[in-house]
């Protein structure tokens, strides 16, 4: 390979973007096939694998002539996915279905499905890479940047605009037209849109927000994975749990195991089948999340809310009896702040005297009552002239007034 200077254009790489995309940029910048730029100006021939296992000696030379970082680079393709997204791309593993899909549970109790061990398997990736794109995300951009995880039957809807992934026909990183030349923008369920967020999350941050904690994106893969192999495992082999099983796929409105009748693992099977099983996924963590659905499985409480519980700082906890209400006190503060504003209010200052008064019509005794209220220092002229004739009708009493009762 020859020695690689810094291009004088280039575009930057966008979020998530496919090496095979970037490059294709690239070479519209100077007018080039991407198969051009990458044999006469890098002297690699090979395009197949720019978004699988890109050679380093490429990446180096990508490097020098962008100045773009090597490790970003290579985290345009799946081989910068692991160990996160999966745990290998040797696919000559025979315990890699079974360390990647078996160890965990989500509606089946852990050792329900039955283990399996396959050759020439790999999480994820499908026989042939997906050609399905965002309409809103095509039609706003004329540099058509192609994701690379819409090459995976990973996500059904776009996470920024949360509409369905139409398929569409092009060559490697290349967007030429979409299969159904009237292809309209699609809203996606809410349900779907939920799942597809935690997906582009766990890609773009390393982790994931679920409703009990905040999990690490490679937990959220095989989380994911798990649930799709339970969906799919035979009704026969789960006992009293298929109930949820088959509640799942009636909410969700396909037949069951999207009409499978054999098992397969999620990646070998038809692109519409797993299409139809990732919806079921998402309806299946919609219905824990809602606790319509009851999981049986060890890590499905991670989609339910921790429930609020009672603490204690250890310490024991005294319980003292209430004291009974003294309302005679209760009453004669009242009756203490009502002499102190009639002090200074004739309308309380004769309110009160109507109530000292009741049950008293001689004119000997009501003078007596005047002389308390005169020691209260109440002004005696706040009751001059003043005769009570009508009934009072405050609850209260005083203590300075309280030997005129």
């Amino acid at each position: 390979m020859s020695q690689a200077q810094r291009w004088p254009l280039h575009p930057a790489p966008k979020e998530g973007e496919a090496l095979s995309s970037w490059l294709h940029r690239v070479a519209d910048c100077y007018q080039m096939d991407m198969r051009e730029l990458l044999e006469h100006d890098l002297g690699h021939g090979q395009i197949d694998d720019l978004d699988t296992t890109p050679p380093l000696p490429l990446l180096i030379a990508l490097s020098q002539r962008s100045g773009i970082e090597q490790d970003r680079l290579r985290c345009m393709s799946f081989a910068g996915w692991t160990p996160w997204l999966l745990d290998s791309l040797d696919n000559s593993v025979p315990s890699a279905l079974e360390t990647y899909v078996f160890q965990l549970s989500v509606l089946l109790p852990k050792g329900r499905r039955k283990t399996r061990s396959i050759m020439s398997w790999r999480a994820w990736l499908p026989m042939q890479p997906l050609r399905r794109a965002c309409p809103r995300c095509i039609r706003d951009s004329a540099e058509h940047a192609l994701p690379l995880i819409w090459q995976l039957p990973l996500l059904l809807s776009c996470p920024t605009h949360g509409c369905w992934l139409e398929p569409y026909w092009g060559g490697t990183g290349t967007f030429m037209g979409w299969d159904d030349a009237s292809c309209e923008q699609r809203q996606a369920s809410a349900p779907i849109s939920a799942m597809d967020r935690r997906t582009w999350q766990a890609l773009t941050t390393g982790y994931v927000e679920l409703p009990r904690r905040r999990v690490h994106v490679g937990l959220w893969f095989r989380l994911l994975r798990t649930l799709l192999d339970e969906l799919n495992t035979p009704i026969s082999l789960c006992g009293s749990y298929g109930e949820a099983i088959r509640y799942v796929w009636e909410r969700c409105g396909h037949q069951l195991r999207a009409g499978q009748g054999q098992w397969q693992p999620f990646e070998i099977l038809a692109d519409s089948v797993q299409l139809q099983m990732l919806e079921a996924a998402a309806t299946a963590i919609e219905l824990i999340e809602s606790q319509i659905l009851n999981a049986a499985g060890e890590f499905a409480g991670l989609f339910v809310q921790e429930p609020q519980r009672e603490f204690t700082n250890g310490l024991p906890v005294h319980v003292g009896s209430e004291e009974p209400v003294n309302y005679w006190r209760k009453a004669a503060e009242a009756i203490e702040e009502a002499v102190l504003d009639a002090r200074h209010n004739p309308e309380t200052a004769r309110s009160l005297f109507r109530l000292a008064s009741y049950g008293r019509n001689d004119p000997a005794s009501l003078e007596q009552l005047r002389v308390i209220f005169a020691k209260e220092q109440i002004p005696a002229e706040f009751l001059l002239n003043y005769e009570p004739t009508e009934p009072f009708t405050c609850h209260t009493l005083s203590n300075g007034l309280s030997d005129s009762f």
